[in-house]
C-alpha cells in the first residue's frame, strides 16, 4: 500500500516527501573513494534523506536516514566515504501488535551498553489502515543488544508519566504542548547527563529538549511558540543536532519548509540549557536560488561527525526542477573548520572582497581545481562598482550553473573603466573558509568588515579604533546605541560616535568591548592589529 498523501507540519514528514513510495532507500553507494580532498563535497547514499550518523570509534560508523517511510535503513562504514548497507529495520515485522508508517529521521545511539533507534512515525493494530485519521506523529525507540541490530518492537517514551513523551493524540498533552515528543529527536552523552532533544508542534516546528536525569525540566530551545523567528525561516525548527567542542556547546539546526527554504543554522553557548534563540542564531548554509528566483538546491537535518580532530558535517541536499520543485533528496559530505572564535566555515558561502579603483566596474570568475574556468560567474550586471559578494553556490551569469565550495581553486576578478576588460587579479582558494580577498594594484580600502566573538547571552558591544598617525584610541568610535547585539560592523572610514572621520589607512588596531546590563566599568574587550589595507578583521574578546 502506497502512503496516502497528507499535510502536517514537519519537513521529516514522508507522507509529502519525494520518494516515499515502495522502493526502498537504495543498496548501493557511490564509488568507492578515499579522502583525498577533504573539502570536496561527496554524495553518499542516493535518496537518503534526514541522515543520522553513529560513531563507535574512528574506523566504525554507522549512517541511518528517512528511506521509504516503511523501513528504516542502515549503513556500515569504516572510512565515513564508503558507506556499505547493512540491513534495514522494519518495526511492522518486529512488533507482534502493531504496523507502523511514515518512518522518519532516526537517531541511531548508545545508552547502558545496549543501542537505540529512535524514530518518528504512525503506529496502528495490525492490519489497520496506516495513517489513521485524528493520530499525530510521535517517536518511538527500538532496542539492540550489539552491533547486528537486530532492533525489537518498538517502544513508547515515558509512558504513563506526565514527563515529555510518546504521544499520537492530536492536539497538545495537559502539561503543555513542549511535552509532546512529535519528531526529530536526537540524543547527546554529556558528562552532565544523557539529553534528549525532540521537535514540538504549536504554531510550527519547536525544539526541546530535557536532561533524561530530570526528565520533568523541559528547555526551550527553538520555534516559533517560544521565539521570535524571520520570515524565511517559514515557522519551522526542527532536526536538532548537538555537539561539542572545545568546551562549547552546538545546538545546529534546520529552518523552512523541506520543498522550500530549507537550510541549516546554529547557535553556540558554554552550556546545554543556553543553547537558545537568545543567543546569537548563525546560518550554516544558504537554499540556492536561480536567477529566476527559482530554488536549485536547498540543505538540511545534519549530523556533525568527528574523526581524528576532523569535524565533517552529513545533511541531505534537496534537488528542485526548473520550475522550482522538489525532485530528489540525498544524503552528502562535507567537512567543516573552525574559526578563532569557534564558529564554523559556511556550506555554501564565500564572502569576496576586493579594494576600489575610482570609476572601475567588476566581474567575477571561478578557476575549479580541474583547471577549468567559469567566467563571468558573477557579471558587471551583477557586481557593478561593488567591492564585495557573497558567493553561494550559483553562478548566475553562466546558465545557473551549481559549483561547491570544495571545487574552487581560485576566485578572479576581472576590473575595467569605460569597458576596457582584460586586467585581473587572482587568489587562490582552500575550498572551505568563508572569506576571500583579492588585491587590485593601486586601489584603495573602502570599507572593513568586522567581526567579533559571542560573549554572554545578555552582551552588547561597541567598537573602538588606534589612529596610526597619533597612537590614540578613539572609543567608543561605534558606540553600543549603534553595535547593539551585533557580532559585525561594516567600518566604512567615519567614527560615528564622536563624528570623525579615521579612514582604514590610519588604522593600527580594532578593539572590540562587551557589557552586560550596560555596566561598561566592567566591560571586558578584545583587539585585533590592523594592516590599513585589509578589508576584513576577526576579533576574539577573552
Amino acid at each position: 500500500m502506497k502512503p496516502v498523501q497528507v499535510v502536517m507540519l514537519g519537513s521529516t514528514l514522508c507522507a509529502v516527501l519525494v520518494g516515499c513510495g515502495d522502493e526502498p532507500a537504495p543498496r548501493e553507494t557511490t564509488q568507492q573513494r578515499e579522502l583525498v580532498d577533504d573539502n570536496a563535497r561527496v554524495l553518499l547514499v542516493p535518496g537518503l534523506a534526514d541522515p543520522d550518523v553513529y560513531k563507535e570509534n574512528d574506523d566504525l560508523f554507522f549512517l541511518s536516514g528517512t528511506g521509504n517511510g516503511w523501513v528504516l535503513p542502515l549503513y556500515e562504514s569504516n572510512d565515513l566515504t564508503t558507506f556499505r548497507f547493512k540491513r534495514d529495520y522494519n518495526p511492522s515485522q518486529a512488533d507482534p501488535t502493531y504496523d507502523y508508517c511514515f518512518l522518519w529521521a532516526p537517531d541511531l545511539n548508545k545508552s547502558n551498553g545496549a543501542y537505540q533507534l529512535h524514530f518518528s512515525a504512525h503506529r496502528v493494530p495490525n492490519g489497520a489502515a496506516c495513517p489513521p485519521a485524528g493520530q499525530e506523529v510521535t517517536t518511538f525507540v527500538a532496542t539492540a543488544p550489539d552491533l547486528n541490530f537486530n532492533f525489537g518492537a518498538p517502544q513508547p517514551l515515558n509512558a504513563n508519566t506526565t514527563w515529555p513523551r510518546t504521544s499520537t493524540a492530536t492536539g497538545c498533552l495537559p502539561q503543555g504542548c513542549n511535552r509532546n515528543i512529535r519528531i526529530d529527536s536526537a540524543t547527546y552523552n554529556d558528562p552532565a547527563g544523557r539529553w534528549f532533544f525532540y521537535v514540538w508542534f504549536d504554531r510550527g516546528n519547536n525544539i526541546s529538549s530535557f536532561n533524561t536525569a530530570a526528565p520533568g525540566t523541559v528547555y526551550n530551545h527553538a520555534g516559533p511558540a517560544v521565539f521570535a523567528t524571520p520570515a524565511y525561516e517559514e515557522g519551522i525548527n526542527e532536526a536538532p543536532e548537538v555537539f561539542q567542542r572545545n568546551g562549547l556547546y552546538y545546538l545546529l539546526f534546520s529552518g523552512g519548509w523541506y520543498n522550500s527554504q530549507y537550510a541549516m543554522y546554529y547557535v553556540m553557548a558554554d552550556s546545554l540549557p543556553q543553547l537558545t534563540r537568545a543567543r546569537a542564531v548563525r546560518r550554516l548554509s544558504l537554499p540556492l536560488k536561480n536567477s529566476a528566483g527559482r530554488l536549485v538546491q536547498s540543505h538540511g537535518h545534519n549530523a556533525i561527525v568527528e574523526r581524528r580532530g576532523e569535524y565533517f558535517n552529513f545533511f541531505h541536499v534537496g534537488a528542485f526542477d526548473t520550475a522550482g520543485n522538489l525532485t530528489s533528496r540525498s544524503t552528502y559530505r562535507q567537512r567543516v573548520a573552525f574559526k578563532p572564535d569557534g564558529a564554523m566555515t559556511s556550506l555554501n558561502q564565500v564572502n569576496v572582497r576586493w579594494n576600489k579603483l575610482a570609476g572601475y566596474s567588476y566581474s567575477l570568475d571561478v578557476v575549479l581545481r580541474d583547471g577549468s574556468v567559469i567566467g563571468p560567474c558573477s557579471s558587471v550586471a551583477l557586481l557593478g562598482q561593488s567591492n564585495k559578494t557573497v558567493f553561494d553556490g550559483v553562478c548566475r551569469s553562466a546558465g545557473d550553473r551549481v559549483v561547491t565550495k570544495g571545487d574552487i581553486a581560485a576566485f578572479r576578478i576581472f576590473y575595467a573603466i569605460n569597458d576596457a576588460w582584460g586586467a585581473f587579479v587572482e587568489t587562490p582558494y582552500d575550498g572551505i573558509s568563508d572569506d576571500v580577498s583579492l588585491t587590485l594594484p593601486g586601489g584603495f580600502t573602502p570599507f572593513v568588515d568586522l567581526e567579533w566573538s559571542e560573549e554572554e547571552t545578555a552582551a552588547q558591544y561597541s567598537i573602538d579604533v588606534q589612529r596610526r598617525d597619533t597612537g590614540a584610541w578613539i572609543g567608543p568610535c561605534i558606540g553600543v546605541n549603534a553595535v547593539n547585539k551585533s557580532l559585525a560592523w561594516t567600518y566604512q572610514g567615519r567614527c560615528d560616535t564622536p563624528g570623525i572621520n579615521v579612514p582604514p589607512s590610519n588604522i593600527q588596531a580594532f578593539r572590540v568591548c562587551s557589557a552586560v546590563n550596560g555596566d561598561w566599568a566592567h566591560a571586558r574587550c578584545g583587539g585585533a592589529a590592523y594592516d590599513g589595507r585589509s578589508m576584513h578583521s576577526r576579533i576574539v574578546i577573552p
